[in-house]
C-alpha cells in the first residue's frame, strides 16, 4: 500500500525477533498536499501502517492489526527534515497472536518519532 510509493526500504533485516530497517520517505508524496503543504507532517496512522508493512515484508506474511497498546507520537516527522529514518520492530509469536513493539528514530538516533506496542493476527 505504501511501500515503493510513500516510502522505500533501504535496509531490512530480521535477526532473532528484531527487525532493523532503514526507510526513505517520499517528501513529494500527495499525502503531504493536505497534511500540510508548507510544513509536511507524517500522520500517525501512516507511521503505524509503515510498521505493519515492514513487519509483513520481513515475516513474509499478512498481518492484521488487532490491538494497539501504548502509542506515543513524540516528535513531528517532517520528511523535508528527516526523510530517512530507522524503524526497529521487536516481535514475538504467542499462539495465534503476534506481539510487537516498534520505534521510529532519526538517523542520528537523537530524535524518536514514535513508539508503540501492538498485537497482530
Amino acid at each position: 500500500m505504501l511501500i515503493n510509493d510513500f516510502f522505500n526500504i533501504i535496509a531490512l533485516n530480521d535477526v532473532e525477533g528484531t527487525i532493523e530497517s532503514k526507510i526513505q520517505i517520499n517528501p513529494t508524496h500527495k499525502i503531504f498536499d493536505g497534511h500540510f503543504p508548507d510544513t509536511p507532517v507524517t500522520p500517525g496512522v501512516v507511521q503505524i501502517q509503515i510498521v505493519k508493512e515492514l513487519l509483513e515484508k520481513a515475516l513474509e506474511r499478512e498481518c492484521i492489526l488487532k490491538e494497539v497498546g501504548r502509542c506515543k507520537f513524540m516528535a513531528i516527522l517532517n520528511p523535508n527534515e528527516n526523510n530517512e529514518i530507522d524503524v526497529t520492530i521487536k516481535h514475538e509469536q504467542e499462539d495465534d497472536v503476534l506481539k510487537i513493539s516498534a520505534q521510529g528514530t532519526s538517523m542520528d538516533k537523537n530524535t524518536t518519532f514514535f513508539k508503540f506496542t501492538a498485537k497482530y493476527a
